[in-house]
């Protein structure tokens, strides 16, 4: 991959393009109000993937690595349930007090094989998106909760009732199928600032999130363009959607 970087610009062109804080969009958008959250979209979803162009190594990369190889025709379920294990060790879920630290990858073959069953959430387009398909992900996210909630009793030789976070469950299904953002708490803040309200993972929640994402479709389309020149995975929507609320999230918490 080249360390080479650009932009497109309206014109389909491609320009140069340093990655640092202070990228800009185009200068000729005259609402002054919506390129406000405009150029917030660009700037924030670019910005976040430039730490993976300059770190070829970061941990962000364990997504692109497992949703890379999930969006493969045929998987090996044990290769998958390795990648997804990194992946989510990558991201925090087996911290000191998750039951996962205390299981090996294979605890996650039964839940990727049902998720394979579902690849083709990876093609949803959320600019057309329905009530129908959003309980579709919503009750595949409950199925993934319920089965570990269901099949592990035992934590370190101790029976034990796991907790099974929707935070762990999104990040699943986002590093696998790539159709729901992970519900973490930069996640959350991010919307809530935003003016997106959340109580919990809902149809309801995540068509609002997929309304934000219809209003601001041009810019996340060209973060996406920009990305796609330089990843060898492709950044599906929710993704794109995932890392502009997270930064937003994260730099309100990270603030001084």
């Amino acid at each position: 991959m080249s360390n080479e970087l650009y932009y497109i610009d309206e014109h389909g062109k491609k320009n140069d393009f340093l990655c640092h804080k202070d990228m800009l969009i185009d200068d000729d958008i005259q609402d002054l109000a919506l390129l406000k959250i405009d150029s917030s979209i660009y700037k924030t979803v670019t910005s976040f993937y430039c730490t993976l162009i300059e770190n070829e190594n970061h941990r962000y990369k364990s997504w692109e690595h497992c949703y890379h190889y999930f969006s493969n025709n045929n998987i090996d379920i044990d290769v998958a349930s390795l990648h997804l294990a990194f992946y989510l060790a990558s991201w925090g879920m087996y911290r000191g007090s998750s039951f996962l630290l205390w299981k090996d990858y294979k605890i996650h073959k039964e839940v990727v094989k049902e998720l394979a069953k579902h690849k083709d959430l990876q093609d949803i387009d959320f600019l057309s998106i329905t009530d129908e398909k959003c309980n579709r992900i919503i009750g595949l996210s409950d199925w993934v909760k319920n089965w570990y909630h269901d099949n592990i009793s035992e934590v370190n030789g101790k029976s034990k009732t796991v907790n099974v976070t929707d935070t762990l469950v999104t990040k699943i299904m986002l590093g696998t199928l790539g159709c729901i953002p992970a519900y973490d708490r930069y996640f959350i803040d991010g919307i809530r600032k935003s003016n997106i309200q959340y109580s919990k993972i809902s149809t309801k929640n995540l068509l609002s999130v997929a309304k934000f994402y219809q209003k601001h479709y041009e810019q996340f389309k060209k973060a996406q363009d920009f990305i796609s020149i330089n990843s060898v995975a492709n950044y599906p929507t929710m993704k794109l959607v995932d890392m502009y609320f997270w930064q937003i999230g994260f730099e309100r918490d990270n603030k001084g």
